[in-house]
């Protein structure tokens, strides 16, 4: 039952998002709903409170948190410096501007959003929520990297070639299982949450550096 609110919920946001496609604030609007319906829903039908459905628990030992935000913030700037002759940035800053309705104005707010609420709601989706599903734990593991890379397709979809585009894919769903052994590290998706966050920070700070025209 759990899994197929799981797919449902990220088959309405795909639809929304590659087909429909309206605005930013209307398509996380859309997001907040499915995610966090199918996991309203799961813990209405099971008893369980939201906070174990998510795996948010009390950080055991938060103190090497530290290297594991670092790691992923200039991980994800190496990224983009590694990859940068391949990306398209005109493209990208297009597509922020117009598809996303991004704007100088708006844009810090969205990136705020996205560095705190968005990478909660994701982690609490894929790695507290549907990681936890299957009795296999690492089957349930492959499975919430798999379709977190899957989910992230529409969004780098015509930014690299071909071939950077399957690096890319492959590369997120290595960083999904990442965030997965943090928030077991961790136990909690607190943990992952944190390290999400800094690695939005970084893809944040390029971003607004595309809008502002200074990349």
């Amino acid at each position: 039952m759990g899994l197929l609110l799981a797919l449902a919920a990220i088959a309405v946001v795909l639809i929304t998002e590659q087909l429909i496609k309206p605005g930013y604030f209307i398509k996380s609007a859309v997001k907040l709903a499915c995610f966090g319906g199918a996991i309203i829903i799961y813990s209405v039908i099971t008893g369980k409170k939201i906070t174990s459905v998510i795996f948010l628990r009390r950080l055991k030992d938060a103190r090497p948190l530290i290297l594991s935000v670092l790691f992923c913030f200039f991980g994800m700037a190496a990224a983009f410096l590694i990859f940068r002759s391949q990306l398209d940035l005109v493209n990208i800053r297009d597509n922020l501007m117009a598809k996303e309705n991004l704007t100088r104005e708006n844009c810090l707010y969205v990136f705020a959003y996205i560095i705190i609420v968005n990478s909660f709601l994701e982690e609490s989706f894929f790695w507290g929520f549907i990681s936890h599903l299957l009795e296999n734990r690492r089957l349930g593991f492959l499975l919430s990297a798999l379709l977190f890379a899957l989910y992230h397709i529409g969004i780098v979809s015509g930014w690299f070639n071909p071939l950077i585009f399957l690096i890319c894919i492959g590369g997120l769903a290595l960083v999904g299982l990442f965030l997965q052994w943090l928030a077991e590290h961790f136990g909690s998706i607190a943990g992952s949450w944190i390290a999400h966050g800094s690695a939005n920070v970084a893809i944040n700070i390029i971003g607004a550096l595309l809008i502002f025209g200074i990349l």
